[in-house]
């Protein structure tokens, strides 16, 4: 029975790593989720059914377009890659239960914003409504007793994030801190509760300062989206809660 689950969930989540990364990149730029169809983002040629099989088109097609044969942004082929394997990672880590939902939720919303930050510098509302919506009807029926500590931990952290980016402001004399990578903690927040969130914010920064260091020469104007490495801080303390939650416990 599991391994019929985790070949459905690789299936579902290629799929969906497929559409929310084409999500990614159409909400940024106004364009409506259904219409018009798949097409290519150089030629604007609409792609038939076959040229948009996640994964397998793209090794098929070599990374190009088939008609103008300019080459297919990598980041979508990872988005199809993270849904493929986070989705069924999700399940083996923790079957169908609330850590599931939260972790599965919180991967969508990256899936999504590994586009629309890294291409656009752009998260979107829509996005994090939705996660938040999603949230809530998790916890209500799958944890009731920890949604209104988490829905008080998402406003207290948005709270604590908004005066950070009016400090940072006063002190740097530019904007410090965009408003959806505020809004982003706030979810973060309902997802993990109020000490956890800053443990994903410690985990946040040393990869956001890695990837900086990483590609510090082709980065000329130092700007970094953050957005991604919110979510992959909080996917760590998920993944690692085990070791996480009894230092934290010990620590307060």
């Amino acid at each position: 029975m599991d391994t019929f689950i985790i070949i459905w969930l690789l299936l579902i989540g290629a799929i969906m790593g497929s559409f929310l990364g084409c999500m990614g990149y159409r909400i940024p730029n106004k364009i409506k989720t259904t219409y018009p169809s798949s097409f290519c983002s150089s030629c604007k040629k609409p792609l038939k059914w076959y040229m948009n099989i996640p994964i397998i088109s793209y090794i098929i097609q070599d990374g190009k377009c088939v008609y103008c044969k300019e080459k297919i942004g990598f980041i979508y082929f990872l988005c199809e890659i993270l849904g493929c394997i986070m989705f069924a990672m999700n399940y083996i880590l923790f079957k169908f239960n609330i850590e599931f939902f939260i972790s599965t939720i919180l991967t969508c919303v990256l899936i999504v914003t590994i586009v629309s930050d890294f291409e656009f510098y752009y998260i979107s509302d829509r996005v994090l409504v939705l996660a938040t919506i999603a949230l809530i009807i998790s916890y209500y029926f799958l944890d009731r007793s920890q949604l209104l500590m988490r829905i008080i931990s998402a406003i207290v952290l948005f709270g604590v994030m908004y005066g950070i980016k009016i400090f940072g402001n006063i002190i740097f004399k530019r904007e410090s801190l965009g408003d959806g990578d505020i809004k982003l903690m706030g979810v973060i927040g309902l997802s993990l509760g109020f000490l956890n969130s800053f443990v994903s914010l410690f985990f946040a920064s040393v990869t956001g300062l890695i990837f900086s260091l990483i590609t510090i020469k082709k980065n000329k104007e130092g700007i970094i989206p953050f957005g991604p490495f919110l979510i992959i801080g909080a996917l760590i303390v998920i993944y690692f809660s085990n070791i996480i939650d009894p230092f934290i416990t010990n620590l307060f």
